[in-house]
């Protein structure tokens, strides 16, 4: 920013962004845009307005308030910090918020001759909305509808600032302070809650592993079912092709048999092969009953069973003689 004077009073200088409102004998006569510019001596003179702005020296970095009278007017646009404002909710709670508001001087004529003090303006029609609007919600309510909490602040407050001049482009809630009991309560309230959240999850958890259990044991059980279900007929299907293959091979062996009987000249040649297989099935079995050498079994020949049933019926004579 530069603002020079010529040696002659009557000319005036500055750079992009400022305007500066020129009254004429005690009347709005002009404004005056970024240039060089000419004034009647004497009956031109700027007017001033009384402006604010936040300042950190050398010394602090903790900023200040530094208040100003200057003719020249910033169209630039501008942040005012409110710091912290004490509220009232609904439900009787005292807050302290910290609110921003964003803003811009769009008529250079109504901010300087229609209103004193710009800056001042824009924090008190703020601050009284912004508490009129607080009035109406609870804390909960606060804390969860903050964006809408500004759009309606700054819808209200857009109204009263164009009368002004000047086009409020953005407020912000920066902060919400609630008292130390308040703030305590809340967050023994969210640690409550994500406790039960916590609980619902876990429950949760078990039963869906419980539900994927039963699901895997059934599907398990199914499987294992179906498992011994292919496996008995597989067996069964195993079993009766096994029996039919003996079967076969029994039947080719008497026909083969038959057929070699025949040839030798024996008659009635199919019941002798059935003698001869059983007669061979019989001496199968007793070679089974005498395998081991530990057999209680004892073969006699057949002639002497005849001869010992030739005697036995004159045993008792003999006893009683």
């Amino acid at each position: 920013m530069l603002f020079c004077r010529s040696f002659q009073p009557s000319i005036i200088g500055f750079l992009f962004s400022k305007n500066i409102c020129v009254l004429g004998l005690g009347k709005y006569h002009k404004t005056l845009t970024p240039g060089l510019h000419w004034l009647i001596p004497f009956a031109d003179r700027p007017r001033k307005i009384r402006w604010r702005y936040l300042s950190t020296s050398l010394l602090s970095d903790t900023p200040s308030i530094k208040h100003v009278n200057s003719s020249q007017i910033d169209m630039r646009e501008h942040l005012i910090d409110f710091g912290q404002q004490h509220v009232i909710t609904k439900d009787t709670v005292q807050l302290e918020i910290d609110a921003l508001v964003f803003f811009r001087i769009e008529d250079p004529v109504l901010a300087v001759l229609h209103v004193c003090n710009v800056p001042d303006m824009i924090e008190l029609i703020t601050q009284s909305t912004l508490r009129n609007l607080i009035a109406e919600l609870t804390l909960d309510e606060m804390f969860s509808s903050r964006e809408l909490v500004n759009a309606e602040l700054l819808e209200k407050t857009k109204g009263d600032a164009l009368r002004w001049g000047i086009v409020i482009t953005r407020v912000e809630i920066q902060s919400i302070i609630p008292p130390n009991d308040i703030h305590q309560a809340m967050e023994f309230q969210i640690k409550e809650e994500r406790d039960r959240r916590s609980a619902v999850l876990q429950a949760e958890g078990d039963m869906e592993a419980a539900i994927i259990t039963c699901k895997g044991t059934a599907a398990k059980v199914i499987l294992e079912a179906e498992g011994e279900k292919t496996a008995s007929v597989q067996l069964a299907m195993g079993d009766a092709e096994s029996k039919r293959i003996m079967a076969d091979a029994e039947a080719q062996a008497i026909q083969e048999l038959r057929q070699a009987m025949s040839q030798v000249g024996m008659e009635g040649s199919t019941a002798s092969a059935t003698e001869y297989l059983v007669a061979i099935q019989y001496l199968n079995s007793l070679s089974m009953l005498t395998r081991g050498g530990q057999s209680n079994v004892t073969f006699i020949p057949s002639q002497t069973t005849d001869a010992l049933a030739g005697i036995l019926p004159t045993l008792p004579h003999i006893s009683k003689q």
